[in-house]
């Protein structure tokens, strides 16, 4: 108990450290240099810009930049302090350059590279030949580890001047009682408490270091340990990330007391049910805006939908997880702008927050509900102050007009003027259509199980809609 006691205060005091602002060091940013999204409170150096240049521009992969000076976006910057926003650098990593000075050179200046931050912590067992990855590995009391970081965070830690202080990747581990560790004893002749919080990986693959006069960072075999289940996860608190990469999870291992021991059966974990709501619905996200679970938002009439697959990004205008979303039928278009020309509306609707983004996107489902050949689908840009058109197929299956959304706001289903409609639908509705594939995320949420049944819940919810139809 009396070791546990010191423990925790030390893990108390680290804390306090990790609560502290983090240096200029670990914010500085050069010229050339990679930043991550997430990132805030950077200071952009001397040379990141070229000469009386205050933007920032990003071209598609295989633009010749040399060739044309028309990026896709710009964005004005500040060099202190310095936000790589979601919203802005997200989705567009790689090269951004100075802006447009540095774009009218024989070689365009180059301001900094961006990318989305990944980060996972491995189990390490030290062993008399070396060591080796403890992921499956059978533990028994006395057995020596570590742990080994993998992560593209490691140009943060190799900038001008970053010391042992300055903020980093945190390890901790959860002990069976719920006891949680940042600093683990290991096996030198007098065991010290050997800090897992503040790791600076300067490469790829990193290790917590081993301290001089110890072969390991754990000695499982320390009276401070009792044989159990222990589960060990990471956050890297620099520079804001912690809030964009959320936990970063680790695995969960048991200590056996002997080698006669067995690991066990570990319980089937319980599969997330898919989230369904009318309305509104509270959406299953991280701190990073990473969506847990498969979510379908109906508005109150269930004549439209909007499905969102795990794994997508829902952020708000402010670039924070979105926690809910809202779907309601708007009954007059023309209170919201003038129609777009030559089309008469059928239905619209309003999905809120507005400015919220969807990545890669969400999917929209609205009803059909007259039998014109064609119908279009438009989105509303209130800084715009028009309609702008929406990529959007009829689905003949169900009676759907379907689009990819990657924003909020008022979605307006039209067919175009002169074209006979009646309220006749040509099809009724069979089956809610599967998800967008999305990629994977980059970031590192907590991982959930992907809901096994989630096409055979979509199935059940169309078949019980023909039921109650006829």
């Amino acid at each position: 108990m009396r070791i546990q006691l010191i423990l925790f205060a030390c893990f108390i005091g680290l804390v306090g450290v990790c609560a502290m602002p983090a240096g200029a060091s670990v914010a500085d940013v050069t010229q050339g240099s990679t930043v991550f999204v997430g990132e805030e409170g950077l200071v952009l150096q001397p040379g990141v810009l070229a000469a009386n240049d205050t933007q920032v521009a990003w071209y598609p992969s295989g633009t010749d930049v040399s060739v044309t000076s028309v990026p896709e976006i710009t964005v004005t910057v500040t060099p202190s302090p310095f936000d790589v926003t979601p919203v802005q650098f997200g989705s567009r990593t790689g090269a951004w350059y100075s802006y447009p000075n540095g774009v009218a050179q024989a070689t365009p200046h180059v301001a900094f590279l961006v990318d989305q931050p990944e980060a996972r912590v491995k189990l390490w067992v030290y062993t008399s030949g070396g060591g080796e990855d403890g992921t499956g590995y059978k533990t028994i009391r006395g057995v020596k580890l570590g742990f080994r970081m993998e992560t593209n965070l490691y140009p943060i830690f190799n900038r001008p001047g970053v010391s042992a202080v300055d903020p980093g990747i945190d390890i901790y581990v959860e002990a069976p009682g719920g006891f949680t560790y940042s600093a683990l004893y290991d096996d030198a002749a007098v065991p010290r408490a050997v800090s897992i919080t503040e790791q600076h990986p300067q490469t790829a693959y990193a290790y917590v270091p081993v301290q001089p006069g110890a072969t390991c960072v754990w000695d499982t075999g320390n009276s401070a340990y009792d044989a159990g289940e222990y589960t060990y996860y990471a956050y890297a608190d620099v520079n804001g990330l912690k809030n964009v990469v959320g936990r970063i999870e680790g695995d969960t291992f048991t200590l056996l007391a002997t080698a006669t021991d067995s690991v066990g059966t570990a319980p089937t974990p319980e599969i997330p049910t898919l989230i369904t709501g009318t309305g509104t619905v509270t959406l299953d996200t991280t701190t990073g805006g990473i969506v847990q679970t498969d979510t379908i938002l109906y508005d109150g009439e269930k004549m439209a939908y909007v499905s969102i697959a795990e794994g997508t990004r829902a952020l708000n205008d402010k670039a924070q997880a979105l926690m809910s979303l809202s779907m309601i039928m708007v009954g007059d278009p023309q209170n919201v702008g003038p129609l777009p020309e030559g089309q008469n509306p059928l239905s619209t609707y309003r999905i809120s927050p507005e400015g919220s983004s969807l990545f890669p996107s969400a999917d929209l489902g609205i009803l059909i509900g007259d039998n014109s050949l064609s119908h279009n689908l438009w989105w509303w840009s209130e800084s715009a102050g028009r309609w702008y058109a929406v990529s959007a197929e009829t689905d003949s299956n169900d009676g759907y007009l379907k689009a990819a959304i990657t924003k909020t706001g008022y979605y307006m289903m039209t067919y175009p003027s002169g074209m006979p409609s009646t309220a006749t639908p040509t099809a009724e509705p069979t089956i809610l259509p599967e998800p967008t594939a999305t990629a994977e995320p980059t970031a590192s949420p907590t991982p959930t199980q992907t809901p096994s049944g989630f096409l055979g819940i979509l199935a059940g919810l169309g078949a019980c809609a023909l039921l109650k139809k006829r």
